[in-house]
């Protein structure tokens, strides 16, 4: 059993209001708030655990605890750099661990310690908001532009105010298949 829980918050949103102004052709500052909203909005649709993406997009700290370490620990997203990990029961210490890649994730084989609680901090993320696919963030901007468009409830399926299909399109490449 694991715990899962961030550290530090990304230190900006992957789109900037102004950008989403931009998209938007929105030239005064009166819906600012309801922009920033579906910015937001956009952020927590794809970013972190729950994210339809299943990854982190502007860098972030995390920490796994583990309740008991019993073979290999894959870390929950790609893209992610170990920056510690150690034992937490009173017998303290760092956890003597080798590293392999699978599937664009992190795959930590402790060399001793099993059967004790380990805490792992990590840091997932493309970076800064600059160094996100392209594709992301258009289309999070694609998305904005919708929800700004079509500020009422909408309805799944062909109607004119279904999600674009470029935002499905573009997301693809980079969503992970959870198992």
């Amino acid at each position: 059993m694991f715990t899962l829980t961030r550290i530090t918050a990304p230190a900006a949103t992957p789109i900037t209001l102004e950008e989403a102004k931009a998209q938007l052709r929105v030239d005064h500052e009166d819906e600012d708030l309801l922009i920033q909203h579906y910015v937001d909005a956009a952020t927590a649709w794809l970013d972190g655990p729950a994210g339809i993406l299943g990854r982190c997009l502007v860098t972030q700290n995390w920490q796994i605890d583990i309740d008991a370490v019993t073979g290999p620990i894959l870390l929950p997203f790609p893209d992610s750099e170990i920056d510690s990990a150690v034992f937490t029961d009173a017998a303290g210490g760092d956890l003597d661990y080798r590293i392999d890649r699978r599937d664009q994730r992190l795959l930590l084989h402790p060399l001793a310690g099993f059967g004790r609680p380990a805490a792992i901090t990590f840091t997932a993320g493309y970076g800064a908001p600059a160094e996100i696919p392209a594709a992301i963030r258009q289309a999070m901007l694609l998305l904005i532009g919708h929800w700004y468009e079509n500020r009422a409830a909408v309805s799944l399926g062909t109607s004119p105010s279904a999600l674009p299909i470029a935002v499905d399109a573009l997301l693809a490449p980079y969503r992970r298949i959870r198992l």
